[in-house]
């Protein structure tokens, strides 16, 4: 972040069956609050960098961080990036969280105060690479083609092999079971639909 520029909000989205609204703010954390914006935002994760200090390198137009006073979380490495919930029918659900300074993915419960349930990294398979600074991922909770018990989506920052002269990225799916089996999630492909 260069100086005099407040962290940036990456990510939002909203909770439909409660109306709660998170946002994930780069070098801050994640926020939760009331979807109409009234009351207090609570942040309920911080990045591992929260508080600590930087100088500006014009050069590189980054910033070195200096000592950490330990204000920071455990979970997140900035930047706290892409949000997305994963619903089942019983008005319980997880928070999918881009820790993209680590190349991982936090959970949360997505009731009452999101208990952290674990983190998850989308490696290499087959010869595919894995997924490196995502910005962003959704995940469904119905059968989609191959993927029976619902998938995962997230973008791919540094797709591999690289393309000279431009960036190279794209998205890379991932079935839901096998995420939930790592964390013990649970799988509900009769998940709630919000049209409902």
């Amino acid at each position: 972040m260069e100086p005099d520029e407040l962290a940036q909000v990456e990510g939002m989205v909203v909770d439909q069956q409660t109306d709660v609204l998170y946002a994930a703010q780069e070098d801050v954390g994640i926020w939760r609050m009331r979807a109409d914006l009234t009351g207090t935002p609570v942040l309920f994760d911080k990045v591992r960098e929260f508080g600590v200090p930087g100088t500006y390198d014009p050069e590189t137009e980054e910033c070195t961080p200096g000592a950490d006073p330990g204000y920071g979380g455990r979970r997140l490495t900035a930047d706290a990036e892409g949000l997305t919930i994963y619903y089942r029918d019983d008005r319980k659900g997880y928070l999918l969280a881009s820790s993209q300074g680590d190349n991982t993915f936090a959970v949360y419960r997505k009731e009452g105060a999101n208990a952290y349930l674990g983190q998850f990294r989308v490696g290499e398979l087959d010869g595919v690479d894995g997924v490196e600074h995502s910005d962003g991922s959704t995940v469904l909770n119905v059968p989609l083609g191959d993927f029976d018990e619902g998938v995962f989506i997230a973008h791919d920052g540094e797709n591999t092999p690289a393309v000279a002269d431009r960036e190279n990225t794209n998205f890379k799916f991932t079935k839901w079971d096998a995420i939930a089996g790592e964390l013990d999630l649970d799988v509900d492909t009769d998940g709630w639909d919000p049209r409902d």
